[in-house]
């Protein structure tokens, strides 16, 4: 949202801070005219002094603070938006609450530079599907499901990948190969497999950037929810990202498991 803020704002200049290992994906995105890394005890220590002087929107700094709850019912003690922003999807809580952005303006997307020095492998994954079963402020979908959707993904003849950050809560799933690469290596090679299947996290904003086709699994607490995530609703913040083509978003349901699998291998075409 780069772009749209600097144009809500009248923004010359635009410095991000990030963590080191994610301020690479700050750099091809429109509107960004610089990105500063920091280290995660730097990160902590600037988050620690926006919470307890409160200045999160002065002195030419805006600092993300959405108002949060702890759902102790989910593992690892899941968090929600406050209930007075409910009705709202994620995006539009960054958009009105953190950077104070109104209408619906353009969002801005990835500008990969032409000479970059990337691997690119178009054959290696062009029968291939990448999941991305971790994150780490979504977690809920059990093992065994990566487990036995990996196994029908290679029953239909296609090799399955799993991503890897090299962070401590990422999880490589079981009859999968490893796929470690870079901010900048998803963003380029996304696209070249056949499918992307990751549960909603910071890296489905990635991919949904790219051209890449996209399956994105959200969590529910509603035994009423629908499998199918409709346009519009809450849980279908991705595709307000920007783009709606080729993007599939799902609830996942442990005891609807074998229906869900059923239609993601339904949506890889």
């Amino acid at each position: 949202m780069a772009k749209a803020y600097k144009n809500e704002h009248n923004i010359n200049c635009l410095l991000i801070a990030a963590k080191q290992r994610q301020a690479e994906a700050a750099e091809w995105f429109e509107g960004v005219d610089g990105v500063m890394g920091l280290t995660d005890k730097e990160m902590l220590s600037l988050r620690y002094y926006f919470i307890i002087s409160r200045k999160f929107y002065e002195n030419g700094i805006r600092f993300g603070h959405i108002p949060c709850f702890i759902d102790w019912k989910y593992p690892n003690a899941f968090m929600h938006i406050d209930p007075g922003f409910s009705g709202l999807s994620l995006m539009e809580v960054w958009k009105q609450r953190v950077l104070d952005i109104h209408g619906d303006p353009e969002l801005g997307g990835i500008i990969i530079p032409e000479d970059i020095d990337i691997d690119v492998n178009a054959e290696k994954y062009c029968n291939s599907v990448l999941i991305a079963p971790a994150a780490f402020t979504n977690k809920g979908i059990p093992e065994t499901f990566w487990k036995k959707l990996a196994a029908k993904l290679k029953e239909n003849g296609l090799e399955v990948y799993c991503n890897s950050g090299g962070l401590y809560y990422d999880q490589i799933i079981e009859g999968t190969k490893e796929c470690l690469l870079s901010t900048k290596d998803l963003i380029v090679n996304a696209p070249l497999f056949k499918h992307v299947i990751a549960v909603r996290s910071g890296f489905t904003d990635l991919v949904c950037k790219t051209n890449a086709k996209l399956t994105v699994l959200h969590l529910s607490d509603d035994s009423k929810t629908p499998l199918v995530v409709e346009y519009g609703s809450r849980n279908d913040d991705v595709r307000d990202l920007g783009r709606m083509d080729d993007i599939y978003p799902y609830v996942y349901r442990q005891e609807r498991e074998d229906e869900l699998i059923d239609l993601i291998i339904k949506d890889i075409r």
